[in-house]
C-alpha cells in the first residue's frame, strides 16, 4: 500500500516519522516481494482515522518474511511509538520472534513494555532470542512477557534464563502450558533469586515441574523480595514432605507473596493442614487455593485462618 495523507491532529514530529515508515515499508514490500499482512493493513487503516494504535496485535497468520520486513522498516526509521506487541497463534514460530527482538534491540529502544507470543511455534531457539533480548545489557523497557502454549520445555526455559537471571526490569513472566518439567524449576529459581529482580507475577499453570520442580522454584522466591503472586496451578506435584517445608518456608521467608494457586495438583487433606497450620502467624497471605479433592472441613480450615489473618490486618489499620 503507498502511503497515504497525514492523519490530522496528530503531533508533527510523530506524522512525519509515520510518513517515514510508511514509504520504507511500501518501498521494502516491493523489493522483497512479500505480501501484505492483514493485520498491518488494519492497524494503518486505524492510524489514518486519526487513531492511536500504541498497541500491535497479531492474530492470522502472516508470511515470515513479510513480519520480518515489517520490523525493518520500523527500525530503519526510529519509529518508537508502540507499547504493546501481541502474536497470537500466528503460525509466525522462532523468526517472528527474531524479527520483533531486532526492533527491539535499538538505543533508544522502542516504548514496548508488553511482549506476547501466545501459541505461536516458539522453541528453545526463539528463547535464546529474548535471552540475549533481555539480558543485562539488553532491553530495560519491556516489564510483561507472554509465552502461554509454546512448547519450548526446559531447554527453552534455561536459554531464557540466561538473560532474564540478570534482568532488573521485568515485571510479569508468563510460561503456562509450555511443557517445562521438572529440570526447569532450577533455572527458574535463578531468575526468581537475581537480586535487583522486579518480578511481580510469575505464571506456570498446566507445566510437569512435579515435586523437585516445584521445591526449586520455592526456594528461588523465598529471595524475591517483589514477588507478589505465584501460580503453579496443575503442575502435577503431591505433598510430600519436601514440598510442604519449601512452602511452609516460603510463607514465613516472603511476606511480599500474598498469592498461591496451588490447586490442580495432588494435595491431600493431610497435607493441606500442614500448609494451613504453616499459615499462622503470617498476615501477609491474602489468597492460597489448593486441590478441589480436599475434603469441606480442610477447606473450612483454610478459609478460617486466611480471615484470621485479614482481621489481624485490620485491627493493626485502627491502631
Amino acid at each position: 500500500m503507498p502511503p497515504k495523507k497525514k492523519p490530522p491532529g496528530k503531533d508533527e514530529g510523530a506524522a512525519d516519522l509515520w510518513e517515514e515508515f510508511m514509504k520504507r515499508h511500501y518501498k521494502m514490500q516491493k523489493e522483497f516481494e512479500v505480501p501484505a499482512i492483514q493485520n498491518v493493513k488494519d492497524i494503518i487503516r486505524l492510524h489514518e482515522e486519526g487513531e492511536e494504535v500504541k498497541k500491535w496485535t497479531f492474530d492470522k497468520e502472516f508470511d515470515r518474511m513479510a513480519f520480518r520486513v515489517l520490523w525493518h522498516s520500523l527500525r530503519a526509521v526510529n519509529f518508537i511509538d508502540i507499547e504493546a506487541i501481541w502474536v497470537w497463534k500466528c503460525n509466525g514460530r522462532d523468526d517472528s520472534v527474531r524479527s520483533v527482538c531486532f526492533f527491539l534491540d535499538t538505543d533508544p529502544p522502542p516504548n514496548v513494555k508488553d511482549l506476547e507470543f501466545m501459541d505461536n511455534g516458539v522453541t528453545e531457539l526463539g528463547c535464546e532470542f529474548l535471552g540475549r533480548l533481555l539480558g543485562p545489557h539488553g532491553n530495560k523497557i519491556v516489564n510483561r512477557l507472554l509465552l502461554d502454549y509454546n512448547q519450548f520445555g526446559t531447554l527453552g526455559v534455561e536459554k531464557l534464563a540466561v538473560g532474564l537471571c540478570q534482568n532488573s526490569t521485568l515485571r510479569h513472566l508468563s510460561l503456562n502450558y509450555c511443557n517445562i518439567t521438572e529440570d526447569g524449576g532450577q533455572h527458574l529459581r535463578f531468575i526468581l533469586m537475581y537480586v535487583q529482580s522486579s518480578l511481580e507475577v510469575l505464571d506456570l499453570r498446566g507445566n510437569f515441574l512435579k515435586e523437585v520442580g516445584v521445591a526449586e522454584i520455592f526456594q528461588g522466591a523465598k529471595r524475591a523480595k517483589n514477588l507478589t503472586k505465584i501460580d503453579v496451578f496443575d503442575n502435577k506435584f503431591s505433598d510430600t514432605p519436601d514440598v510442604v517445608k519449601a512452602l511452609r518456608d516460603l510463607f514465613s521467608a516472603n511476606t511480599t507473596l500474598t498469592y498461591y494457586d496451588l490447586a490442580g495438583n495432588q494435595i491431600s487433606d493431610a497435607g493441606a493442614s500442614m500448609l494451613v497450620n504453616g499459615m499462622i502467624g503470617h498476615a501477609h497471605l491474602q489468597v492460597v487455593k489448593i486441590t478441589e479433592r480436599c475434603s469441606n472441613k480442610t477447606f473450612e480450615a483454610l478459609e478460617f485462618q486466611l480471615n484470621a489473618t485479614k482481621g489481624k490486618k485490620k485491627g493493626k489499620k485502627r491502631k
